[in-house]
């Protein structure tokens, strides 16, 4: 009766905002999920499915990490939602079977956007990618492109399949691919030599996606996430209409709430012998408290590891491997505008938004593709260089710069700009592997090897997208039901459990 009561009296899911009072902790389970991003949720979700109890503690007041969707409820305008985090899921991310699981609601366009090259605007205004394309490149340009992309296409399906078997040992990537990790993008497109355009479109395409510029990331990186781009019109692109904040909480419902308990920071986690101790701090109270499992999932971002005390420390080589790491900046802007407005990105009745800008603009997004109303709004992501210094510029002075970036792009757009907002909470969105390092080298094959009952989850051990996030979720289910069943453990506690 008293557990009924804590779930009918939760707060439950207000704006996928999941409050203090969801959940107390158990004194046990057999695993303990460290966040409840979406690899926290993803690794909640398979463990349901295989019947093996777990329990999140997640430090802030809400699911979904860096998975933000705001509401907009201003004097006089209708309420707008739009995403201040994270945009699209590629066709190969693996969230995209869960998306269609939890059947929600999505939209879905091609992989080509309008796109600036030295300054040159190219509009995708309503055709197929082959016309758009056309309209880009030169015969022998385009050519140059499907020629780089044949010769690729091989080496990345390489690289994915080693990714997705979950064993590097058992299957290293051969030598010869191997030695691309030392040297960088840039420069493996540079020996390539492919035109000069197709090198921009290359680079202006990728770095959005990595956010990171093309010559600090090691050419082997650079290929694995190129893959969106093969083929002649690439990989789809999903959208969870209403906001991407519609996911997580779908998750956190089908992974059910009474697992979920936020506002814990964990501040240690011991091991000894087949279990282990998480001590944590109710962010809210003040109050200190421990909690034993079996297995722990760690889903912290790499970078913020030193905030968490290991007992025994964490191998060396994980150590060096994470030091060795480096991140990709983001950094959101909501514009909001004057219906007017939407004559700068409106070709022949086509909205040509999404529009990849080579500037510190960085990708334009419609932020209000409903049109709720007279308002309109884009939405910047602004990545690399110039996210990292937007999060260190003050905001006064980052709106003039941007509605100036604007204005010269768009002639008579700052007269429309009614309001802008900031979201500076992806200073270190991304895992980006410098040259000399990659995703597939053996000290990132040692951050994913079990120590001590505890695992590394997250998009950081395995890619600079979300599907990271999904990929690390599968190969730690995997790890945990392999130890499982090494060490004799057969029971499956609880087939209620079980996603039907």
């Amino acid at each position: 009766m008293r557990r009924l009561l804590l779930v009918i009296t939760a707060w439950i899911l207000t704006g996928s905002q999941i409050l203090s009072a969801t959940s107390r902790v158990p004194e046990k389970t057999e695993v303990l999920i460290i966040g409840a991003g979406l690899s926290g949720m993803a690794t909640a979700y398979g463990l349901k499915k295989a019947g093996i109890a777990y329990h999140i503690l997640e430090i802030a007041p809400r699911v979904g990490g860096r998975v933000r969707t705001v509401s907009y409820e201003r004097p006089g305008m209708p309420e707008i939602r739009t995403d201040s985090g994270m945009e699209e899921y590629w066709e190969s991310n693996p969230a995209v079977k869960v998306l269609k699981e939890l059947k929600l609601p999505m939209s879905s366009d091609m992989a080509a956007s309008s796109i600036v090259i030295s300054k040159q605007f190219y509009p995708l205004g309503g055709e197929e990618p082959a016309a758009f394309y056309a309209k880009i490149f030169s015969k022998e340009e385009w050519a140059a492109l499907k020629n780089f992309k044949t010769k690729v296409t091989p080496w990345i399906h390489e690289l994915t399949e080693v990714q997705a078997d979950f064993k590097p040992d058992a299957h290293p990537i051969r030598a010869d691919l191997m030695k691309l990790k030392d040297i960088s993008f840039a420069k493996f497109i540079s020996d390539e030599k492919v035109p000069v355009k197709v090198a921009e479109w290359i680079r202006i395409s990728l770095e959005c996606e990595i956010g990171t510029p093309w010559d600090r990331i090691s050419a082997l990186d650079g290929l694995a996430e190129f893959h969106i781009f093969l083929g002649d019109e690439g990989e789809k692109c999903y959208r969870v209409k209403g906001g991407n904040d519609q996911f997580t909480d779908g998750m956190a419902k089908a992974i059910g709430l009474q697992h979920i308990s936020v506002n814990k920071r964990v501040t240690r986690i011991i091991s000894n012998g087949n279990s282990v101790t998480v001590n944590y701090l109710d962010t809210e109270t003040n109050g200190n408290g421990v909690i034993k499992a079996s297995h722990v999932v760690n889903t912290i971002p790499l970078f913020r590891l030193f905030e968490v005390q290991f007992d025994p420390p964490l191998s060396e080589k994980k150590q060096q491997a994470i030091h060795t790491m480096t991140w990709g900046a983001y950094f959101k802007v909501h514009i909001f505008l004057n219906k007017n407005a939407e004559k700068f990105w409106t070709l022949n009745g086509n909205n040509t938004l999404p529009i990849l800008t080579d500037s510190d603009l960085g990708v334009i997004y419609d932020g209000n593709p409903a049109k709720k109303g007279d308002v309109r709004m884009v939405s910047l992501l602004i990545v690399a260089d110039a996210a990292e210094r937007f999060n260190l510029t003050p905001l006064d002075t980052v709106r003039k710069q941007v509605i100036d970036g604007l204005e010269k792009m768009w002639p008579g757009f700052a007269k429309e700009v009614t309001d802008v907002e900031f979201y500076r909470y992806h200073p270190r969105a991304i895992a980006s592997w410098p040259v000399g390092r990659s995703r597939f080298d053996d000290l990132s094959n040692e951050i994913r090897k079990p120590e001590n009952n505890v695992y590394m989850a997250g998009d950081f051990t395995e890619s600079s997208h979300s599907d990271g996030a999904f990929i690390s979720a599968a190969r730690v289910v995997k790890q945990i039901l392999e130890t499982r069943l090494k060490n004799n453990v057969t029971e499956v506690p609880g087939k209620k459990g079980k996603l039907k």
